[in-house]
């Protein structure tokens, strides 16, 4: 009964969040992964899987099938988009229900659920049409897979992760060496049968991984990236100094949005019961175990290319962080008020991180955070008062995720838009802090020597109309 009475409060609390996000425009990456890739396959039914070059990043393009898909049943709108993302966000939360019974019991389930929803960078991706919901459904779905013995379900989450992206494809990976892993602790020896019995079930995703890949190679004469790519700057190598400052930025985006404290928190813990890797059970194993693969595998092309070092690109590992956290807080504190009250002071933690807003020079990972939810009001209220005050988009110079027609963020229809911002020739500027390619030179140009002619503001986020001086 209370599993039945969380499970409803759980998702009524979904229902509304949902209510209140259902016409929050495209934003971010979810413009091109979602808004562009549909409205592509919308336009032409589906004439082809192979997206035209500016906007084909290389992925499998399940979200815009998807999206697309819906639109086709349902009509084409922003609710509907909103939506259709619903039943993969209510998975996740029921997948942490089921795997917090696994590891830290079902009197305590409910803070895994929590602690997992509210974490910014999930929370962030949840309020967004995000083809990330998708995969995180499938990484949890295959680790309940693995951990129940369901060949089943791990085949159906391994083939949904390699539909969805090639990072999806990685992830893919994770679970097959968690399910090693998981074979080793059964007591199995790790010898050539029985690596070939476990690799049985991740074939049917690797021939479809492997299809999709051959058949855009043979399309485009290209995999991942080439060199007239809109994204190939992102997919530079970079050198050994390059290498130790996205070492250094990793480590950032792992203590970042109040994960620090629960790191801090454990630590402590790691020192009180040093040498703490002695005294290990079963399930601190596990999700020990989970943590690192998916921080080996995912870290990879986050260490050794320039720009890929999203918050949402480490989505596994944040979610295996914060099993790591709950299970091994369990093992260690001995009571169950000290344990609820960590788990509340976790909770604490993140709720403080979404509300987390660098200065204007450092650069966020906005879509990794509820922080950014108040630029959706800002925004509409700018478009407001440029269409009463007759100042035509095209006048206006900006940055992403503003550049381009509306029509790809709000589905509305129209295709007027604001270009690419240019200080020497722009006569507006529209300016926000959620904005990550103004220059600090630039920022303090338009700060010191243009006006302001309109200026929205709330819970730290900014949307500036700046004129520029006569």
């Amino acid at each position: 009964m209370q599993r039945k009475i969380e499970l409803l409060t759980a998702t009524i609390l979904l229902l509304l969040i949902f209510w209140n996000i259902q016409d929050h425009v495209f934003f971010w990456d979810t413009i091109q992964l979602g808004a562009k890739h549909a409205l592509y396959f919308f336009n032409t039914n589906f004439h082809s899987l192979i997206l035209p070059s500016s906007i084909d990043s290389g992925h499998p393009p399940l979200l815009g099938l998807f999206l697309a898909l819906g639109w086709k049943l349902f009509g084409q709108s922003l609710v509907v988009s909103h939506w259709l993302m619903f039943p993969f966000v209510w998975g996740i939360m029921y997948l942490l229900f089921r795997l917090g019974d696994v590891f830290i019991g079902k009197e305590l389930a409910f803070f895994m659920v929590l602690i997992g929803m509210i974490d910014p960078v999930l929370a962030g991706q949840s309020i967004l049409i995000s083809p990330d919901l998708i995969l995180v459904f499938g990484f949890l779905l295959g680790w309940d897979g693995i951990l129940q013995n369901k060949k089943g379900l791990l085949i159906i989450a391994a083939i949904l992760l390699a539909c969805t992206s090639t990072r999806g494809m990685m992830v893919v990976v994770v679970l097959f060496l968690v399910d090693i892993l998981e074979n080793r602790m059964a007591g199995r020896p790790l010898s050539l049968p029985v690596l070939f019995k476990i690799s049985l079930t991740y074939v049917p995703a690797g021939l479809l991984a492997f299809s999709f890949l051959l058949y855009h190679y043979l399309q485009t004469g290209w995999i991942g990236y080439h060199a007239d790519s809109p994204w190939a700057p992102g997919f530079e190598k970079v050198n050994l100094r390059g290498f130790f400052k996205n070492v250094m930025v990793l480590g950032w985006r792992l203590l970042d949005f109040g994960r620090l404290i629960l790191w801090g928190v454990l630590i402590v813990f790691f020192i009180k019961k040093w040498p703490f890797w002695k005294s290990l059970d079963p399930a601190q194993k596990r999700v020990g175990g989970m943590f690192l693969s998916s921080l080996l595998l995912l870290s990879i092309t986050f260490l050794i290319y320039s720009k890929l070092q999203g918050h949402r690109y480490l989505l596994p590992v944040f979610i295996s962080f914060n099993f790591v956290f709950m299970v091994w807080i369990k093992s260690i504190v001995q009571t169950k008020k000290k344990q609820v009250l960590i788990y509340l002071l976790a909770l604490g933690a993140y709720i403080f991180g979404n509300t987390w807003i660098y200065p204007d020079k450092i650069s966020q990972g906005w879509d990794s955070t509820l922080a950014h939810w108040p630029y959706y009001e800002q925004r509409g209220n700018m478009l407001e008062y440029l269409e009463k005050a007759d100042i035509e988009l095209y006048e206006i110079g900006t940055a992403f995720p503003e550049i381009g027609p509306l029509h790809f963020k709000d589905l509305s229809g129209d295709l007027s838009e604001m270009k690419e911002q240019d200080l020497s020739k722009d006569s507006y500027i529209l300016y926000s802090n959620i904005m990550n390619d103004f220059s600090d030179e630039q920022i303090d140009t338009l700060r010191n020597h243009w006006k302001v002619l309109k200026k929205f503001e709330n819970k730290g986020i900014k949307v500036i109309l700046y004129g520029k001086e006569k």
